[in-house]
This record gives C-alpha cells, structure tokens and sequence, in this order.
C-alpha cells in the first residue's frame, strides 16, 4: 500500500468513526429529551450487551428501575411497556457507544500491524483510544448522579459528558483531515487563522453552554422571543451569589446567555465569511467559510424555533445535530488556514 492509498485509507475510516461518533452525541440528545437515561441503573460492561430477552428479564429491570429515584419521584405507576421503550433508548445509546469504541480499536490493530500508521502516530492514536475510554466513564458518572438521591442527572458531568464527546470528535477529525488533505505549503498560517480560530473558541463556548441549557431543563423556561417573561433584559439573571454561578447554575440566565451569545457567534461567521473571500483564500478554505456561515444562520435559526416551538423534541435534536455540523465545518475552516 503506497503512501497516497494509505493516507486515504486511513482517513476514509477515521471519518467512518466520526460518523458514528456524530450519531452518538444526537442519538445522546434524543435520549435526554425523551428522558430514557436513568432508565438503566447498572453499568455492567461485560452483560450490558445483552438486553431483557424474556418477560422475567424485563420484570425483573423494572423493579431496579422501581428504585430510582426518578420513579419514585417522577414515574410512579409507568407501566411495564413505557419503561421497555425508555429502557431501549438507553440501551441502545450505550450499545453504540462500544460499536463506536470498537470501529477504532479493530481497524487500528489492523492499520499498526500492517505498518500504516508509524510508531510516531502511535501516542496520537493511544490517545483517542484512551479518550474512547474516558468518554465511557464519564457518561456512567453522569448517569449515577441522578441515581442517588434526585431524579436528574448532573447538568456539569452531563455538559462534561458532551465536552468529551466533542473533543473525541474533533480528534478524529484532525487526524482524518491530515490524511485526506495533507498539507501542501509549510510555514506562517493563513491570514484566516486568527478568525477562524476566534469563531471555533465562541462556538465550543456556545456548544458548551447549550450543554448547560439541556441539563438544566432551562429551554423550557422561556417559549417567547426576543422577550423573556415579557421582557428583552428579565429580572433575576443575578439572583445567585457569587455572582458568577449564576452563568453555571441560574436556568434564566442560562437562558438568556444562550440566545444571545448565538448572535455573536452568528456575527463571528460572518466576519470569518467577508474574510474568506481574501484573493489568498484557496478554493477549499472559501468554501468551508461559506459553509460556516450557511450553518451558523440555519442554527441560529432553528434555536428560535425550539424556544417559539417549546422545545419540541424533533425540533431541538435537529438544532443539536446542527451545531455538530456546524462545529466539524468550523474545526475544517481552522484547519485549511493553519
């Protein structure tokens, strides 16, 4: 296998995973929406592929279920066949989850015995594997904390949890792009690299405090825009003391950061777009700068439309398989101007 067939090769199957990986965090979206992730109370990572296979199996998860205190809180008296369908949402979000960890680590044996990658990529490559690993732990770590004494997992691990899957996702994706876009010119960035990189550090800002918008349950405050509660600036966005927590732990002010901030994300593409159209810009970085900000506007667009809507469900998992997209576009724009 020569080098050009290699690198391809390579970087057709790290996208293969980042697929997957895409799948997972919007799969892991809809799981938080139909509220199915405390339904499964165990990590066992051995038996855990395995689902209920007869009514005695399926009885006997219900009464470990019958135990959390969700239940006990939230869904006292759910019949046995609406905890089988939560139950399989969580089931299957985990199953994936391995499938995703093994396309990585089978394919890799294979590329490392066949020479393809070189013992200079294997600390990147251990790396990822180790982050595959790390991603596992922190969602059963998310999981367990609304497993023992309220009915709602941890907005931080939960933000924590989608942080560790984008920061997997934007390994993978790096590396593939390195192999299917190697770099032509060495030396000084790309005049572009600054605002590409401004716009990527506001976006993950973003994304991350999106996490903290899901795991407060705070889009469902607020169904009016541009008002909230009848007004643009709402009373209470200070409420907490010290004054910064409220960033972290205030669902209005959750809230209002969230919608607001998007516009100067969506202001940040723009200026990466008018900068994109540089006589210097090859044809690829053009593009990726024009997609940046066709899928900015379109989030952006979709955020209004979940808060309008009262965050249906369809709706919200659509604006969360943008803003990866968006996010893969914008890693892609900082790459071609490195």
């Amino acid at each position: 296998m020569n080098t050009e067939e290699a690198n391809r090769s390579v970087g057709l199957w790290l996208l293969s995973v980042c697929t997957i990986i895409t799948i997972l965090i919007v799969f892991g979206g809809w799981v938080r929406l139909t509220r199915s992730g405390l339904s499964i109370v165990e990590w066992n990572v051995i038996t855990g592929i395995i689902p209920p296979l007869s009514e005695s199996d399926w009885h006997s998860e219900f009464a470990k279920y019958q135990q959390s205190p969700e239940y006990k809180k939230i869904n006292a008296g759910m019949p046995l066949e609406e905890f089988k369908f939560i139950y399989h949402m969580e089931f299957w979000h985990r199953f994936l989850g391995r499938i995703a960890g093994l396309s990585y680590v089978l394919p890799l044996l294979y590329f490392i015995k066949r020479g393809v990658i070189q013992r200079a990529q294997m600390i990147t490559y251990l790396g990822i594997g180790l982050l595959f690993a790390l991603q596992g732990l922190i969602g059963w770590l998310m999981v367990k904390s609304g497993l023992e004494d309220r009915p709602s997992v941890s907005h931080l691990r939960l933000t924590l949890h989608l942080s560790g899957a984008l920061l997997l996702l934007a390994t993978c994706l790096w590396q593939a792009f390195r192999h299917l876009w190697p770099r032509i010119r060495p030396g000084m960035p790309h005049s572009l690299w600054q605002p590409s990189a401004l716009f990527f550090t506001a976006l993950c800002l973003q994304i991350v405090a999106g996490g903290f918008v899901a795991g407060l349950k705070a889009g469902y405050i607020s169904d009016t825009f541009p008002l909230m509660f009848g007004q643009l600036i709402p009373g209470g966005l200070l409420s907490h003391t010290p004054a910064w927590i409220n960033l972290l732990d205030n669902a209005a002010t959750v809230h209002f950061q969230h919608r607001w901030f998007a516009f100067i994300v969506l202001g940040l593409a723009c200026w990466l777009y008018y900068k994109g159209r540089a006589p210097d810009a090859t044809p690829l970085l053009r593009r990726s700068t024009q997609a940046v900000l066709g899928i900015c506007l379109l989030q952006v667009l979709l955020g209004i439309a979940t808060v309008l809507g009262g965050m249906p469900i369809a709706v919200a998992s659509l604006h969360q398989a943008t803003a990866v997209a968006l996010f893969g576009a914008g890693l892609f724009t900082c790459y071609c101007s490195s």
